[in-house]
């Protein structure tokens, strides 16, 4: 046992000692538990100072963890913790986490729990007891579970998308729960069509200390930082550096930085990490020039440029630095342009993007060229285009661009135009793609093009 109170046991031993648990619906619930696997376990209760982590898969928490039980990194990496057993009450001074959404272990605390914040995901959590928050307790994601069979008592109480039940609360600022209709009507959510976000009440940014905070992922965003959010509470004044710190380890707090700290030397800092980042810069600091370098780092960044600094000088450096045409507004579209794209880009073209009126003969025998030819057979069809000229065209743009045909647009036809023209003339070189692509000709029976 060390100073933290709690060790690790074994899901077998955890059988043995709580029994009970054994017909508890979270206890391993996918039935994928191995015996040798471990439990964090307190068996009595539990005083804890500073933020309690419930993510012990991450790598972050596993260097708290490393350190709450005096074991080294690589002695946690060798083991799998299932879950988390307190027997008796717990209290922290810091906030209880469960940030990620999608998964986290089962959690039953034999107890009442108090902490400044309570905020859960994945997790199946148990509470016997009461929970006492000084902030929030806030639910989220509706792959997580949890069940309190006493009081929840925070200023502000937040259930979002998640399979939340408890016995009573007490919330004397703000509730919400979108899973039940028993909230006031002003403390909905209002979808804005722009964003495409779920914008959070007024009743509930009036309480909080950054007037920034628009959303829940926001919000779950500041108390993964373990803040102080609430003005009730007197949160500590934030520095630029500060702000620095948060912008560079998630560039989307750039939105939640105030004003006197949203420097340009910030927003390019934020910009280096994505250029996502541009949907939350002042627009007096947006500039051509700006947008310029933007594009110039990553062609995919001109999916974010404003419409007034787009233009056709862009779109094309956006091509040569490697984009998708979805991503560049249709007005500035040219076989040109296209073809750029095609051939600088760092995924398959895929010939679907194209509008109908760019679909030309030229810019087929490209595709072709420098492609997969992804959909080049529905494009043909669709556009009333003779497959087989192109391809012929293809053909006699070189040798070389045998194997970009015979690799992806095989038949008789092909081959026996291809033999008419490089067959005689070019024979040694006919041979080797011949062998090379000896399997397709022996499918299709092709067996007197073998024996040349």
């Amino acid at each position: 046992m060390n100073k933290s109170g709690f060790e690790l046991i074994t899901i077998k031993e955890v059988k043995i000692e709580y029994p009970f648990l054994i017909e508890r619906e979270g206890f391993d619930y996918f039935e994928e538990w191995e015996d040798q696997d471990f439990f964090l376990v307190a068996r009595q209760e539990v005083n804890y100072d500073g933020n309690f982590y419930l993510d012990l898969y991450e790598d972050k928490e596993k260097k708290w963890l490393s350190n709450l039980l005096n074991l080294s990194l690589k002695e946690i990496d060798a083991i799998r913790i299932e879950g988390i057993l307190i027997n008796g009450d717990f209290s922290t001074s810091g906030t209880i986490i469960n940030a990620e959404g999608d998964y986290g272990p089962y959690v039953y605390i034999n107890g009442n729990v108090t902490c400044q914040s309570l905020l859960l995901g994945g997790s199946y959590t148990e509470i016997i007891g009461n929970v006492k928050a000084t902030e929030v307790v806030m639910t989220s994601y509706n792959h997580g579970n949890f069940k309190c069979t006493g009081l929840i008592e925070a200023p502000v109480f937040i259930v979002e998308d998640h399979y939340t039940t408890f016995a009573e609360r007490k919330n004397d600022l703000f509730y919400y729960n979108d899973r039940a209709d028993d909230f006031d009507a002003e403390n909905e959510c209002q979808y804005d069509e722009v964003s495409g976000e779920d914008i959070i009440s007024t009743e509930l940014q009036k309480h909080l200390d950054n007037p920034l905070i628009e959303t829940f992922e926001e919000l779950k965003r500041e108390l993964e930082f373990r803040e102080l959010i609430l003005k009730q509470n007197n949160p500590p004044a934030k520095t630029y550096e500060y702000w620095r710190g948060r912008v560079l380890s998630n560039y989307r707090d750039l939105k939640l930085v105030p004003k006197e700290f949203k420097t340009e030397e910030l927003c390019n800092q934020a910009l280096n990490i994505s250029y996502h980042a541009l949907s939350f810069i002042d627009e007096n600091l947006i500039t051509y020039e700006f947008c310029d370098t933007l594009v110039g780092k990553d062609g995919f960044a001109i999916q974010v440029i404003p419409d007034e600094f787009m233009t056709k000088e862009l779109c094309f450096k956006a091509a040569e630095k490697g984009t998708m045409l979805r991503l560049i507004p249709e007005e500035y579209y040219s076989e040109e342009l296209i073809l750029l794209v095609f051939k600088k880009g760092k995924h398959q073209p895929d010939i679907n993007d194209v509008p109908s009126e760019f679909i030309t003969e030229s810019l087929l025998k490209e595709y072709v060229k420098i492609s997969k030819g992804l959909w080049f057979d529905k494009a043909c069809k669709e556009n009333g285009i003779d497959k087989l000229s192109i391809l012929k065209q293809v053909i006699d743009s070189g040798i070389e661009y045998l194997d970009t045909v015979f690799g992806n647009h095989f038949s008789k036809e092909i081959v026996d135009y291809a033999f008419s023209v490089y067959g005689g003339k070019n024979k040694e070189e006919w041979n080797k793609y011949v062998q090379k692509y000896k399997v397709k000709f022996e499918r299709l029976e092709l067996n007197n093009y073998l024996k040349e």
